[in-house]
């Protein structure tokens, strides 16, 4: 990860949009679908509209300093005092946030798919690649997750069309069931994921190549409106296909996998939908070890960044082998805590660095 890496603004969106769309699409129906209902795509759309706040904030903040990270400027307008204290906040966070992505996908195969596996043995395996595509560099992970997003927009698009047949519209009504209580709860859970992402962008941004920033910062909220219009997408066919039974489903579309039966042909393609959780989780996690990666480093001033890459990802392992005693306490971290701790520990602080911000000239050409 040389300094002078950078990547282009097309790439720049497509990690962008691998790294809030790729996990969400696979992992936000059953969480949305159990706490709104038939209302979990308003709630969706709800949690998308907070996240164009959060983008504003961090694109307003990278426009005044093109050159410098969330904590770098952090540095330059509170000190090295609130950086660290923000910093390490931060980094907390992160460390939880990514403990739980690999918690996750090590949960699903050993419950659904492989059952007599132990978790560690997918957790060092998917944390073992995803740190060596981090030292790697932004570069390559920008090349690689060009790829990556559009197969899991393939399996993803492949699983409901082929449930075309089994759609049916009468299911998503009435709209709001149990009023707009569980909307609003839906939407309170969206903000901590997938939307609190975006704030964790921010350590990415340094490295798009400063030539066309106006055609960037548009192309940043077409992302997050086609991705607030595809996760909408998934919750609906899920509702419309599953009815009922998507309420209580962890993975709908996992479930609808298994019900694609196109003669004696196409059967039971939930292996598919396995594949799509492999890659989404590995592009995920390892854009979660490079930030974790670039705040360390930036916040302890580590000159060489590539020394950090295995011991934080072996905290990460650690950590997601040690946190959790069941799928319950899983559960309940992303639902309750996940948001509190999001918004406690980085949207409160990226608002009060923006709100120094304002009080503090700077030369917009200096870094």
């Amino acid at each position: 990860m040389k300094n002078k890496e950078t990547i282009s603004t097309w790439q720049m969106i497509v990690l962008f949009q691998a790294f809030i769309t790729g996990s969400s699409i696979i992992n936000i129906q059953g969480p949305f679908i159990s706490l709104a209902q038939n209302g979990a795509w308003i709630s969706l759309l709800l949690a998308n509209a907070l996240g164009f706040i959060i983008l504003a904030i961090v694109l307003w903040l990278n426009g005044k300093y093109p050159n410098l990270s969330y904590i770098q400027y952090t540095k330059r307008l509170l000190g090295k005092g609130g950086a660290y204290l923000f910093g390490i906040a931060l980094v907390l966070l992160l460390f939880q946030i990514t403990a739980n992505i690999t918690h996750g996908m090590g949960q699903f195969f050993s419950t659904s798919m492989m059952k007599h596996t132990p978790l560690y043995v997918f957790h060092f395996l998917i944390l073992f690649v995803a740190a060596l595509t981090v030292k790697s560099g932004i570069e390559v992970m920008a090349r690689m997750f060009h790829g990556l997003l559009y197969v899991i927009l393939f399996i993803i698009s492949f699983i409901i069309l082929l449930n075309l047949t089994h759609f049916h519209p009468e299911y998503v009504l009435p709209v709001l069931p149990m009023g707009w209580k569980p909307i609003l709860h839906g939407a309170y859970v969206g903000f901590g994921f997938p939307y609190m992402d975006v704030m964790y962008f921010a350590m990415i941004l340094p490295y798009l190549q400063h030539n066309s920033d106006k055609p960037f910062k548009r192309w940043m909220y077409v992302g997050l409106l086609i991705n607030g219009f595809i996760l909408a997408t998934t919750i609906v066919a899920c509702i419309m296909i599953l009815g009922p039974m998507a309420m209580v489903e962890k993975f709908p579309i996992f479930q609808l996998a298994r019900m694609i039966e196109i003669g004696e042909i196409i059967q039971r393609v939930e292996s598919v939908f396995g594949m799509a959780l492999v890659v989404a989780s590995f592009m995920k996690l390892t854009m979660m070890l490079f930030i974790i990666n670039e705040v360390v480093t930036q916040v302890f001033d580590v000159q060489d960044k590539r020394t950090m890459v295995f011991p934080n990802t072996l905290l990460v392992y650690l950590l997601s082998l040690t946190m959790y005693q069941n799928e319950i306490e899983l559960g309940e971290s992303g639902l309750i805590m996940e948001t509190i701790l999001a918004f406690s520990l980085a949207f409160v602080p990226l608002l009060i660095v923006a709100i120094r911000s304002l009080f503090v000239k700077e030369n917009r050409g200096h870094t």
